[in-house]
C-alpha cells in the first residue's frame, strides 16, 4: 500500500502519526505529492486531487483522513479508535472537531495569502471566531482526552500543531496554557516529532 500525502498537510499527518503509533511502517509506503502540481498519481487514486489517498494493491483507493484513517486501525488488534458505543463516538466526535479547527484554520490561511487588497474581511473574521470558539471548547473539554492515547486525542493533538504552523500569530498556548502541556506531551512521541511539517 502506498500513503500519498504531502509534508504540511494536517490530514495526511494524522494518517502518517497513526500509522507511526501502530508500527505499521513495513506495510505502508509512504510517497510525497504536491497536490498543486496536478501529479497523475494522485489524481488516479483520488480524482478531488487532494492528499491523503490511500492506495490499495486490490479495490479503490480511500481517501478523506477518517476513512483512511479507520482502515489504518483495522489493520491490527490495537484499536486506536473503539469498535462500538459512546467511546466510539467520543473519539470520533474529537477527531471532527479537530479536522474541523484545520479547516478554519486553512480557510483563513487561503485568505490572508491573498493581496491584502483582496482580503475579505467578513470572512477572515468567522474562521477567526470560529477557532477561538473551538480552542475554547476543546479546553472546556481537555479531562476527556488529555490523558488518552487514542485516535481522538491524536487528531487535536494535530490539529493544535498546525495552528502553531499557520497561525503562529495566534499565540494559542499562552492563552491555552493547559491545551498547550497536552500538546507538549503528544510532541514528545514519535508519531508528532517524525510528522513535523517544514517550517514554511
Amino acid at each position: 500500500m502506498q500513503l500519498l500525502y504531502s509534508p504540511t498537510s494536517p490530514y495526511a499527518r494524522k494518517c502518517r502519526a497513526l500509522i507511526i503509533e501502530k508500527s505499521l511502517e513495513s506495510r505502508i509506503e509512504l510517497v510525497e505529492v504536491s497536490p498543486l502540481d496536478d501529479p497523475a498519481a494522485l489524481h488516479a487514486a483520488n480524482p478531488l486531487g487532494k492528499v491523503p489517498a490511500l492506495v490499495r494493491k486490490s479495490g479503490p483507493a480511500i481517501i478523506n483522513s477518517p476513512l483512511i484513517c479507520e482502515y489504518i486501525d483495522s489493520l491490527d488488534d490495537e484499536r486506536w479508535i473503539p469498535a462500538s458505543g459512546e467511546s466510539r463516538l467520543l473519539v470520533l466526535r474529537q477527531q471532527a472537531i479537530a479536522d474541523g479547527l484545520m479547516d478554519l484554520t486553512i480557510g483563513r490561511r487561503i485568505e490572508k495569502n491573498r493581496d491584502a487588497s483582496l482580503h475579505y474581511p467578513l470572512w477572515i473574521e468567522r474562521w477567526e471566531r470560529g477557532i477561538a470558539r473551538t480552542l475554547a471548547q476543546l479546553d472546556a473539554e481537555r479531562a476527556q482526552f488529555e490523558r488518552s492515547v487514542d485516535h481522538g486525542a491524536l487528531s487535536i493533538a494535530v490539529a493544535l500543531s498546525y495552528l502553531d504552523l499557520r497561525y503562529a500569530e495566534l499565540d494559542w498556548r499562552t492563552s491555552h496554557p493547559a491545551l498547550a502541556s497536552f500538546l507538549e506531551r503528544w510532541e514528545e512521541r514519535d508519531s508528532l516529532k517524525l510528522t513535523a511539517p517544514p517550517a514554511v
